[in-house]
């Protein structure tokens, strides 16, 4: 049952991406990028493999919407999937800024990992300046949203499952 609450929360991470993401355009001048903010909840709440397969499968899934180099968020998403679910044994999950930390340095991560997958597989695609702006911008806005979502999405989950909340699945040893 908590698998197809994932599913939606994923499903709706889409949704959000394509559409209400632009009003954010609009007003903010950035977009947020809800795929690595969802990521990081899947991490801190079921561990590195649930945050390194869901965050493999809404990359691609974002790979495929966009358009552009087909694996490149898969990998940069899955990463940042397993190492917030390795994080989660050695820090409390309940901290806003923890929360926020975390969504900086994955937006920095993803930002990064991206100009670098351009150089390597597309040599000849000059990376604009204002990349780095529009980067800039999408990380603070993931900086200010990730407390409220992660809060949101905990609060619901508790609320929904309120014994599955927080326990990850059997640890392998």
């Amino acid at each position: 049952m908590i698998v197809i609450f994932y599913c939606l929360v994923g499903a709706g991470a889409i949704v959000f991406q394509s559409t209400v993401s632009e009003y954010f355009k609009a007003w903010l001048g950035a977009r947020p990028d809800a795929m690595t903010l969802i990521v990081v909840y899947l991490g801190l709440q079921r561990g590195q493999e649930t945050g390194l397969i869901g965050g493999f499968f809404l990359g691609l899934l974002q790979d495929v919407l966009t358009g552009g180099l087909l694996g490149a968020n898969a990998l940069s998403k899955g990463l940042i999937g397993h190492a917030t679910g390795s994080l989660r044994r050695n820090v409390s999950g309940r901290e806003a800024l923890f929360h926020a930390l975390l969504a900086f340095f994955a937006s920095v991560f993803n930002s990064t990992l991206m100009v670098t997958l351009l150089f390597v597989f597309l040599p000849d695609v000059q990376i604009h300046p204002q990349y780095w702006l529009e980067a800039g911008k999408t990380t603070l806005l993931n900086t200010f949203l990730a407390p409220l979502l992660v809060g949101l999405l905990v609060g619901a989950e508790e609320r929904i499952f309120p014994a599955a909340a927080g326990t990850p699945y059997p640890e392998r040893s």
